[in-house]
């Protein structure tokens, strides 16, 4: 199906499933933007290179910026007309307890809070589409959280590490979510829709991003990575999943649901919790600074 005449932005796209996010959109004849916070054009490169398609740009993203998320919200709505399509797809697993320049978790802001801010600032411009898609790429660990309004600003990381790591990004991934269910209620009489999906567990560097340099560290991401390619999937098939939810006819007014394996399943039961949701949300805003 052509997507020409249609604009996307996907965040996180100088790699991994967000290239070839990109990529695959690219192919169909989409205007695609690559946002991410390193240099992509390398990854542009090669994306026309492969499809043809030269209608591409990349912008600077950090979502572990409030200002710098709020400055590439005016500039997409300076440049852009509409946007047809937004996936927020850039995420990191584990910062080591470290704090960004607003003070916030760095693990909460890059995958909860910046693309929070990021979606509200963008909804505008949305609007504009005849068919406008959000989507929000979460996973099945959501289902393990230990989620509460408190723990948005501070973590309760505890012993050992890597177990409150791990469920700490759990948390974020239900925020984006409750994100999801809630833009949907919001935007119900609207012409854009919401959804969120799990891609599956993926052979990507994604896990290890923080494994180190010194040799401890390389011989951890190269172990962890050959491992993870025996048993999970490659992140060329992962992505056709946020493609799938974002492009599908199939889908055009389907909205506030979760996806797993091409299919709407049933997300945690906590999402039926109004006032859990309500909470997320309203404290969300307040972290981020929106009225």
């Amino acid at each position: 199906m052509s997507l020409a005449g249609k604009t996307a932005i996907v965040t996180g796209a100088s790699k991994g499933m967000g290239y070839q996010t990109a990529l695959a959109l690219a192919a169909k004849k989409c205007k695609v933007i690559l946002a991410d916070k390193v240099n992509q054009t390398e990854s542009l490169n090669r994306i026309v290179k492969e499809t043809g398609n030269e209608d591409l740009r990349t912008e600077f993203l950090d979502l572990s910026n409030l200002e710098a998320v709020r400055a590439f919200a005016r500039n997409i709505k300076e440049k852009e007309k509409k946007v047809d399509i937004l996936i927020n797809n850039a995420g990191v697993f584990c910062m080591n307890k470290q704090k960004t320049v607003d003070g916030l978790d760095g693990v909460m802001q890059v995958n909860h809070l910046g693309p929070f801010l990021l979606t509200n600032l963008l909804v505008g411009v949305i609007k504009e589409s005849s068919e406008g898609r959000i989507v929000f790429v979460t996973s099945s660990g959501a289902f393990f959280h230990n989620m509460s309004v408190d723990t948005l600003k501070e973590p309760d990381y505890f012993f050992p590490h890597f177990v409150s790591g791990a469920i700490h990004y759990y948390n974020s991934k239900l925020c984006n979510m409750v994100t999801s269910l809630m833009l949907a209620e919001e935007l119900r009489k609207s012409n854009i829709t919401s959804n969120s999906l799990h891609p599956g567990m993926t052979s990507t560097d994604f896990l290890v991003s923080n494994a180190g340099n010194d040799i401890f560290g390389t011989f951890k991401r190269k172990t962890t990575l050959e491992i993870l390619k025996c048993t999970t999937k490659d992140v060329k098939t992962a992505s056709h999943m946020q493609v799938f939810v974002a492009t599908s006819p199939t889908l055009k007014n389907v909205t506030g649901q979760y996806f797993a394996g091409y299919m709407v399943h049933r997300p945690p039961s906590v999402l039926e919790d109004k006032k859990f949701c309500s909470g997320i949300w309203e404290e969300s805003k307040r972290l981020v600074g929106l009225s």
